[in-house]
């Protein structure tokens, strides 16, 4: 994992957002027999999986990030050459598909993924957290916990009005 570290090259665009304490942990593109003209870089560090999307021959990019409280479990599918990772999301969202990737890199960071989610569920319930982070009582008011937790940057804009609306 050492010599994969050093050759790990982070595209600018993706340097600039990352956080001071977010480490890159694996850098990997969909293969070019599948999206041949531009395929989709996948960033994983230790705080959130980030696809970088490239359209109109590289000249625009679409960025998602996916925080690891997010994702409930993966499922990979694998074939003779490529495989897919499917991170399956919480909170009434679509699903994360990693798709077009080869085999061994599919591993890899199915490794690293997996790895991450279990240190930040252990996180999350360990018995030392902090009392922001225990899940609401029955007592609170769910649209306070719902505006607690967009205000801790847990759940996107899009994901608080639509629960919200979901709570009216």
């Amino acid at each position: 994992m050492n010599k994969e570290a050093k050759t790990i090259k982070v595209p600018n665009a993706i340097k600039k957002m990352l956080l001071t304490d977010e480490q890159v942990m694996a850098v990997i593109k969909q293969s070019r027999l599948k999206a041949a003209i531009t395929p989709d870089s996948i960033i994983v560090t230790n705080q959130r999986i980030i696809r970088c999307s490239p359209s109109a021959l590289g000249l625009r990019k679409e960025i998602e990030d996916y925080r690891y409280e997010d994702i409930a479990n993966l499922k990979i599918d694998k074939g003779i050459v490529f495989a897919t990772i499917t991170a399956k999301r919480r909170f009434m969202s679509e699903n994360l598909v990693l798709d077009k990737l080869l085999k061994g890199q599919a591993d890899y960071i199915s490794r690293v993924i997996q790895e991450n989610l279990r240190r930040t569920s252990g996180a999350t319930t360990s018995p030392v957290a902090t009392n922001q982070q225990s899940p609401p009582t029955s007592s609170e008011d769910p649209l306070q916990v719902l505006k607690l937790r967009f205000a801790r940057g847990e759940i996107t804009k899009e994901q608080f009005e639509e629960m919200k609306r979901a709570l009216e």
